[in-house]
């Protein structure tokens, strides 16, 4: 028989929140600081107080986390957030320019809720990437390039960032087969 207890997430609705945005807002205010001591001492006054205030002013859904994958999640973020930055550096300082900007929509296989739009807050992190829209179980992304060959990349990026979101949430396990 499984352990029903071990897949069971262990925080719900508030607190659940409060952690997921204290930790979006942690991995921010460390980019914004880039690990300035008194930066990141400001923070740990701030940043309590700031998770609190959004949580207060938007209360959340029926949210359940998995703080252990969150935890698994967050240097998952902070390498994607550089690697995205050093492609569009990149970029923007090749001779020849490697930019061929469009819109793609692709079927989100989360479904909707806190984990989707968890999901639309760092698609960022899919180097060139960056949702705009939402229709349905439609993303519609912007996208640096549109190439067959980038498109591809970006999208199986994008199947695994669903399955890490999935794990936070205390999801199943997206759907595969998707275009």
């Amino acid at each position: 028989m499984p352990n029903v207890r071990a897949t069971r997430p262990l925080l719900r609705g508030r607190s659940a929140a409060l952690l997921v945005r204290l930790c979006l807002l942690s991995v921010l205010w460390a980019t914004l600081v880039g690990g300035n001591p008194e930066g990141l001492a400001l923070g740990l006054l701030a940043l309590p107080l700031a998770a609190w205030g959004s949580v207060a002013l938007e209360p959340p859904e029926d949210v359940r986390v998995r703080p252990l994958e969150l935890v698994r999640f967050l240097p998952f973020c902070v390498w994607h957030a550089l690697e995205s930055g050093l492609d569009v550096a990149r970029r923007a300082f090749q001779s020849q320019q490697s930019l061929s900007p469009g819109q793609w929509e692709v079927r989100s296989r989360l479904p909707r809720g806190p984990a989707r739009f968890f999901l639309n807050s760092v698609v960022s992190l899919v180097p060139g990437t960056l949702a705009v829209e939402e229709e349905g179980d439609t993303l519609i992304l912007h996208v640096l390039d549109v190439s067959p060959e980038a498109r591809a990349t970006a999208l199986a990026q994008l199947r695994d960032l669903e399955t890490r979101v999935a794990r936070v949430y205390g999801l199943p396990p997206p759907p595969r087969g998707l275009p």
